[in-house]
């Protein structure tokens, strides 16, 4: 018998009531579509709210980084090791950050030094009290033994007056360093201190400070010189 036409149900279950359709609807597309009313028609002159700015972002990167990279630096600082991304150890971004922490080290001695220095002058400066030859602010790393004017050397002196120049952070010239311990040293204005010092130690102290002079005054000759070469 044919079938073409007609589709064909199994009788019912016994024990159910439920009965098949005789035919499949076909129910209509009910998807809706989203429509944002809100977004501005073409030639709608509303302007939406903009996003932050790229420099807003860009600022925000920063500092996070700065973050990221101050709390590195910590952990290395106390011993620890930095890993990469696989958790691996990264030797090389720790030593590298091992060697930035010494060369600040390093550069925060030598700052120290040169501001103990100026402050020593400052101190005696404002003070009228008698002087030693261990009172006067030697420009030395070192200070020099009671009365060792011995220890008052070109390179010595050089040293210290230069170190500080290394340091990334200096804007002072050598030019100017050596121009300004010139005039703190000259043996005319330095006549006010010698007049405070005690008897016992004036010739060491007047001797000192002709030889400091005398170094700062080479110094400065070979500076002209290494300019009007170049």
């Amino acid at each position: 018998m044919s079938t073409k036409g007609y589709f064909a149900f199994p009788p019912p279950t016994s024990g159910t009531s439920r009965s098949y359709p005789a035919f499949i609807p076909q129910f209509p597309n009910t998807q809706e579509t989203f429509i944002d009313k809100s977004a501005p028609e073409k030639g709608d002159e509303t302007h939406t709210e903009k996003p932050p700015h790229n420099e807003e972002r860009i600022n925000r990167l920063h500092k996070e980084r700065e973050l990221i990279e101050k709390s590195e630096i910590e952990w290395v600082r106390g011993g620890g090791v930095l890993r990469d991304a696989q958790g691996r150890r990264d030797k090389a971004r720790t030593e590298r950050i091992r060697a930035e922490l010494k060369l600040q080290a390093e550069e925060k001695i030598k700052m120290d030094r040169w501001r103990e220095y100026e402050e020593r002058w400052k101190a005696l400066a404002a003070s009228d009290k008698a002087l030693a030859f261990a009172d006067i602010p030697w420009p030395l790393r070192t200070a020099p033994s009671s009365r060792d004017t011995d220890a008052l050397t070109l390179p010595a002196i050089s040293e210290f007056l230069f170190e500080s120049l290394s340091v990334r952070t200096n804007t002072v010239t050598k030019r100017s360093r050596i121009r300004s311990s010139i005039l703190r040293w000259h043996p005319d204005k330095s006549s006010l201190v010698v007049g405070r010092v005690v008897a016992e130690d004036v010739d060491a102290v007047r001797e000192g400070i002709h030889a400091v002079f005398h170094c700062l005054k080479r110094l400065q000759d070979d500076e002209r010189d290494s300019t009007n070469t170049v």
